[in-house]
């Protein structure tokens, strides 16, 4: 099982879950091309790598269909590729009715955890399938199948991943390029832990276990998932 030598395109790369998604493709020596928004996240990213060799920053808004194709299209001109797509961004919104929730929470939701995934997948797909090699994963989530109140923005934008993924799917059987998709339930981060202190973390599905389960899917063997969307609950 190995990524070694792949160019990793990893959208979200520098936030909670992207940071050690990044540490732990550099570390099997793909070549990661970090997709940010923030300077001050890339930055603390980069102190924590062994070396920048590797890495190629770019700053782009993935809600933008021209700064996509431009992204996938810089990542060609300078690495090849790109080879593997880990779409990591993605944003939460909860706590309102349906009723009370506000165009501006409905279209920030679906731009960034739907939209995001389509617009990369559509760029990236555009250099896979002539070459007849690639990997997608995208991160739905466990909301996006238990479709609880009070957070219908979010759940439908994750539950329509999941659809995403498996007509891409279709779309790509026969070829040696795969989607697709986890699942996760609560993620245990810092800004996680700080917006629910009294929750009971040991439950929580680690950033790190995410990352090996990405590894896997991005892999040789991986081809053989397509379609599968991967629950990744831990004790949740």
């Amino acid at each position: 099982m190995s990524v070694q030598d792949r160019v990793a395109v990893i959208t979200g790369a520098a936030g909670n879950l992207g940071t050690v998604v990044t540490k732990r493709f550099v570390s099997e020596q793909a070549y990661v091309v970090v997709v940010y928004r923030d300077d001050t996240e890339l930055e603390a990213l980069l102190a924590q790598l062994p070396t920048e060799g590797d890495v190629l920053p770019l700053k782009y808004d993935v809600t933008v269909e021209g700064q996509v194709q431009r992204m996938m299209e810089e990542t060609h001109e300078q690495l090849g590729g790109p080879h593997i797509l880990l779409n990591l961004v993605g944003g939460y919104a909860g706590g309102d009715t349906v009723t009370d929730t506000s165009d501006a929470t409905w279209e920030k939701m679906m731009a960034l955890n739907l939209k995001s995934v389509f617009l990369c997948c559509k760029h990236a797909l555009k250099y896979m399938i002539p070459e007849d090699y690639g990997r997608i994963v995208n991160i739905s989530s466990k909301v996006g199948a238990d479709m609880p109140a009070k957070a219908a923005a979010y759940a439908v934008s994750k539950a329509g991943v999941v659809s995403l993924t498996k007509c891409l799917a279709q779309e790509l059987k026969g070829s040696n390029v795969s989607v697709t998709a986890v699942m996760p339930s609560i993620i245990d981060t810092p800004v996680t832990r700080s917006v629910r202190p009294d929750a009971d973390f040991s439950k929580w599905v680690k950033p790190e276990e995410i990352a090996e389960v990405l590894v896997y899917l991005t892999s040789e063997q991986g081809r053989a998932l397509n379609g599968a969307v991967m629950p990744i609950f831990g004790g949740v």
